[in-house]
């Protein structure tokens, strides 16, 4: 009778359980954008928990952003949905230059590649985790790919999600970029990932393009100003490799590039692809901005 007092007492001094912490999502890109410039050391809301632990979604994810932008102006809406769904989210900034870390991906896609290695081990070093699962936006998609390559990454990688990635070279632009004599050769001077992303020779020496024990995933939009045509953002077919086209879940769809980040039509489209196995059907909302 003592002893079971005694644990009621410290249940009622105890109090109710903490709640865990709901991260605020925004899927407001233009102000990420802005925001996250002048505080480009700061990851999203619920990013980045080095005790973060996840019986759910056991693969710490980690999301590795595109040209130009950040951890912080990236991730504002896909890092706090998944942490509110339980999942360990990691975010940093690679290939920045000078540096000036406002801006990432400038650097070589190599040495964003390096960076993304270090980086990865520190996760795995913070949560125990063997592998992490990879999210890849434009050039983070690239990124991701040189990383499994050069990096041994397809040993620590247990799945690659890409939104709108540059898994091939970019024809449409390289093309483009001819038009103006030696400006193929100026650009990588200013802007060194160009090298790669402006070479098919970079892109073919991707050998092997997919590795078996790694899951890739890629959603792209027919309305993608960048990933064109939206084919670029494939990977060869095999029994590894999902290929997604937003309009075939959402034909109402109008997201752009710049809005595969910010939309929450493809946010759960990349949800159901983390987590293959309780997938559920896209409710297609209204569509994202077409840019």
């Amino acid at each position: 009778m003592v002893a079971c007092v005694a644990v009621c007492l410290v249940v009622a001094l105890a109090g109710p359980a903490a709640a865990a912490p709901t991260y605020p999502v925004s899927y407001d890109i233009a102000r990420a954008v802005v925001t996250g410039f002048f505080r480009p050391d700061v990851p999203p809301p619920g990013a980045n928990n080095p005790r973060c632990r996840s019986t759910t979604h056991p693969t710490p994810v980690v999301l590795v952003h595109g040209t130009g932008v950040n951890q912080n102006s990236s991730w504002q809406a896909i890092a706090p949905e998944l942490a509110n769904r339980g999942y360990c989210v990691y975010t940093t900034t690679v290939g920045y230059l000078y540096g000036a870390r406002n801006v990432g991906e400038l650097d070589s896609v190599t040495t964003s590649a390096t960076q993304l290695a270090a980086f990865v081990q520190k996760v795995r070093g913070w949560t125990g985790a063997e592998k992490v699962d990879l999210v890849g936006h434009s050039q983070g998609g690239t990124v991701n790919l040189f990383y499994l390559r050069y990096d041994k990454g397809y040993e620590y990688v247990r799945r690659v999600v890409g939104l709108a990635p540059a898994n091939n070279p970019p024809t449409f632009y390289i093309d483009l970029v001819d038009l103006i004599p030696g400006l193929r050769a100026l650009l990588p001077k200013v802007i060194p990932a160009t090298g790669q992303l402006l070479s098919p020779a970079a892109f073919q020496a991707l050998v092997p393009r997919t590795y078996p024990g790694v899951e890739y995933s890629n959603i792209v939009s027919r309305y993608d100003e960048l990933a064109v045509p939206p084919t670029v953002a494939f990977l060869p077919a095999g029994p590894n490799v999902r290929n997604i086209l937003v309009q075939d879940i959402c034909p109402a769809e109008h997201v752009g590039h710049l809005g595969m980040i910010a939309d929450p039509n493809v946010t759960r489209m990349l949800m159901n692809e983390l987590d293959l196995e309780n997938a559920t059907p896209v409710k297609c909302g209204p569509s994202g901005i077409p840019f």
